[in-house]
């Protein structure tokens, strides 16, 4: 007879019941069922509040680059840059004109990736172009949607157990955490229910 290992068929307790599906959503097992969370969404709610309140408060958290960048402009952006200057820095850019369309980077809000510097803050300009026929959006709120947004974390991110399980606690600690900045759903339920009639089970 084929013998059995020790614990075979046995559920480790301690394994967590989270994954990532196709580097795009969080699945997490409840009682009630399953919790899928997409994780672009919930990481733009997150940095969305974030910066929110280092706008309204000016208290930027910001990491310094070892080595200052310097990053080219066209007139269009340049200008924007110019415009909104005190506000990225509110953000956490460390910022200075340098010459004719050229700025320079010295620092960074903490939650953008070093290395990541100059395509980001070309993006979140694109982002705030994109965003200005809202009218009813105040500078602050267009660019905070616009660095959450450029700076959260994409769909195609190998996440760890652990970066996940930090996502989905930062998550429920925002002020709205069942939509994202564009009002987009970031939380879908599927309960035990739901699964039984899936299989025929009512």
């Amino acid at each position: 007879p084929v013998s059995t290992p020790p614990g075979a068929g046995v559920v480790d307790q301690e394994e967590p019941r989270i994954w990532q599906l196709h580097n795009k959503y969080i699945l997490s097992q409840v009682k009630s069922g399953l919790v899928i969370i997409d994780q672009h969404a919930a990481h733009e709610r997150i940095l969305y509040e974030r910066a929110v309140q280092m706008l309204e408060r000016n208290a930027p958290l910001s990491q310094q680059l070892l080595f200052p960048q310097s990053v080219e402009l066209s007139s269009a952006d340049f200008a924007l840059v110019t415009e909104l200057l005190s506000e990225l820095q509110r953000l956490g850019f460390d910022l200075q004109t340098f010459g004719k369309n050229t700025i320079l980077i010295s620092g960074i809000p903490a939650d953008v990736r070093i290395g990541c510097e100059a395509r980001i803050l070309q993006d979140i300009l694109d982002e705030y172009r994109d965003d200005r026929g809202e009218v009813s959006l105040s500078i602050r709120d267009r660019l905070a949607k616009s660095f959450a947004c450029r700076a959260a974390i994409k769909a195609g991110d190998p996440l760890t157990v652990e970066e996940m399980r930090s996502l989905i606690d930062q998550l429920f600690a925002t002020s709205i955490p069942y939509s994202c900045p564009h009002g987009r759903p970031v939380i879908v339920k599927l309960s035990l229910e739901e699964f039984d009639k899936f299989f025929g089970r009512t």
